[in-house]
């Protein structure tokens, strides 16, 4: 059995493995707006205030695709070439290295690629000095082997750096990636000999407040996209996800930074495109907050801001006006989520409002908006919106927090889910008695097999309304309903079951539509028609389905044979002409009459009649007869 040892004390000291410099590639993602990024923010650090960068083809044997890249910049130069391959050393000034955590390690953006840099270093004095040129390739870059620095007499006169390097990206996507490397940068940037446009990050914005090293801008603009850049490091542009306030209309408010001197913000080295989470950056997130609180606050008309914004606001000494007491008048949900609409504008609420705080689907909130319209207790229901709970006047209102139907038929009372359950129950049992409104209506009638007729109806239909007040007391309000649905859960049209009151007026149309609302939910799978083509499919149904509740056998019949031939035939018939179709059993006469403008038919006879073939496959050649009138045909 082996003895453990005891420990020891031994100093440990952090060091970096040679090893690591094999893992310089996957520092920087090797794409041309990283290189180009690093190379302006090289140069602007090195106190240039231009870079001219070039484009053109390599020549012969470096194929038709691969462009030569020059970035060139009138920087202080590089004394010592050996800075660029020690990594973690920067020949930047310390004060500079310091305030920005130069890591040096920018000339690695161009570690897979390779590259030459030629440079011209500035001396005291004016004498000029001979510049140095060195090759670095990929091995360089791991440690490998050692590069070789020459004396170059050609190097950026009388000081700077150039930069050269082979790229296969087109033209166009290079000129994009220097165009957006030096969008924001704060010197000037040419591309091809072409002066590159600068913009202000900050541009549009309603208030600039200096803080901390940071110049932070407010700015009124839709609500920011992900991932969408928000502080301007030098011109290297990252998102370091800054608040932004939504005002209860949509209105937005964000905050842009732009660095200027900020030694306590810290960006994740070395590509620096995502912020360090520490106490600084929720004190800049918390700092930003504030300042669209400032912003806001004089504007005229005032933006209506959630609550939660305006007691923020208010304990940082920020005082943001109250909302005014109007909300948006209540409408019920669709089925079909892309169809509702607010038709209407924000409206004042009384101490009558209700706040309709009850969570239904479209099979139950339609019915009841239309019997709240009958009841004329509509225009005293209003929207919930949590953002406002906190205000004074919002939580003084009144809440509707549920609905329940009650259906009387033959003197017993039903709830909605009892009511369907009987109808489950019977069709589960197979007892067609109870599984129908009345005890004397066919089977085929009863509302489960969807073919009630108007004297099959409920007795009597009420709605029981909870509400509940702002000092806790609860009460229920009951108003007259003349339909439900059985099914309320979203569902196909043929799982709706509507029950109609006796004293209800509604019409096949109405009850189409109503179904429409309820239950229509179009399907955008790649495999099924077009929205218009499902809307039209439905609509039919929904008709028919409402015609068997509403209107006779006869009448459904009706109105479903006129459906067919508009959808399947009416194309075919002509636009000026008359079209009688008369159906006895198989036979089938079609009479056309004449032309609007009297004249007989071309190629036709205006007398007399011939037979006309539907099918000759399967019909009995005497099956179907056309004939064309010689009277004017009537409108």
């Amino acid at each position: 059995m082996t003895q453990a040892i005891a420990p020891v004390a031994t100093l440990v000291r952090a060091r970096v493995h040679p090893r690591a410099l094999e893992h310089m590639p996957l520092f920087f993602d090797a794409t041309a707006p990283s290189a180009f990024i690093e190379l302006i923010q090289n140069a602007r650090r090195g106190g240039a205030n231009r870079v001219h960068i070039t484009a053109e083809s390599a020549g012969p044997g470096s194929g038709d695709d691969t462009l030569t890249v020059t970035v060139r910049d009138n920087g202080h130069g590089i004394a010592d070439p050996a800075v660029l391959l020690s990594f973690g050393q920067s020949g930047w000034d310390k004060p500079l290295a310091q305030r920005e955590r130069a890591a040096g390690m920018g000339i690695a953006c161009l570690a897979r690629r390779g590259c030459t840099v030629s440079s011209r270093a500035r001396t005291p004095s004016s004498q000029p000095v001979t510049g140095w040129r060195m090759t670095l390739e990929p091995d360089h870059f791991l440690g490998k082997v050692a590069a070789t620095a020459l004396p170059d007499t050609t190097a950026p006169a009388p000081n700077g750096t150039c930069v050269t390097f082979e790229a296969t990206e087109s033209l166009n996507t290079l000129r994009a990636a220097v165009a957006g490397a030096s969008r924001y940068a704060p010197l000037w940037v040419t591309f091809n000999g072409q002066e590159l446009m600068r913009h202000d990050f900050l541009e549009g914005a309603l208030r600039i407040e200096h803080w901390n090293g940071l110049v932070l801008g407010v700015l009124k603009s839709r609500q920011p996209l992900y991932n969408e850049s928000d502080l301007n490091f030098h011109g290297l542009t990252v998102n370091v996800r800054l608040p932004h306030v939504q005002g209860l209309d949509g209105e937005t408010w964000t905050v842009r930074a732009q660095v200027e001197d900020c030694p306590e913000l810290e960006l994740v080295l070395p590509a620096r495109k995502e912020a360090v989470e520490n106490d600084f950056m929720e004190r800049i997130r918390d700092q930003a907050r504030l300042e669209i609180y400032r912003a806001v606050a004089p504007l005229d008309p005032p933006p209506r801001l959630a609550f939660e914004d305006h007691a923020q606001a208010a304990r940082a000494g920020i005082q943001l006006p109250v909302p005014p007491a109007e909300l948006w008048p209540w409408r019920p949900a669709t089925a079909d989520v892309d169809d509702w609409t607010r038709d209407v504008p924000l409206s004042p609420v009384g101490p009558d409002a209700l706040v309709v705080a009850y969570d239904a689907d479209p099979p139950d909130t339609q019915p009841f908006h239309r019997a709240a319209r009958s009841a004329g207790l509509a225009p005293r229901l209003f929207e919930a919106d949590r953002r406002l709970a906190g205000y004074g006047w919002y939580d003084a209102l009144a809440r509707l927090t549920d609905v329940r139907a009650r259906i009387d038929i033959k003197g017993i009372t039903y709830t909605e889910q009892a009511l369907h359950q009987r109808f489950k129950d019977a069709a589960r049992n197979g007892s067609p008695q109870d599984n129908r409104l009345h005890g004397d209506c066919r089977p085929q009638d009863c509302p489960l097999q969807g073919d009630c007729r108007p004297q099959d109806r409920a007795d009597s239909i009420h709605l029981s309304l909870e509400i509940a007040s702002a000092d806790g007391t609860r009460d229920t309000v009951t108003i007259p309903a003349d339909i439900v649905f059985l099914d309320t859960a979203y569902g196909w049209l043929d799982d709706a079951c509507p029950v109609i009151a006796s004293d209800s007026d509604i019409g096949a149309d109405e009850l189409a539509a109503l179904l429409r609302r309820a239950y229509f939910c179009p399907s955008d799978d790649s495999d099924v028609d077009s929205y218009e083509t499902q809307g039209v499919q439905f609509d039919d149904a929904a008709l028919h389905l409402a015609l068997k509740h509403v209107a006779s056998a006869d009448e459904a019949t009706r109105t479903a044979i006129s459906q067919a031939v508009w959808r399947e035939i009416h194309w075919l018939m002509p636009k000026d002409r008359t079209v009688d179709i008369a159906v006895r059993g198989n036979r089938i006469d079609v009479t056309l009459g004449r032309p609007a403008d009297g004249s007989p038919a071309h190629g036709s006879p205006a007398h007399g009649s011939r037979p006309a073939e539907c099918n000759p496959a399967d019909r009995d050649p005497q099956s179907t007869d056309t004939r064309e009138e010689e009277a004017t045909p009537t409108a």
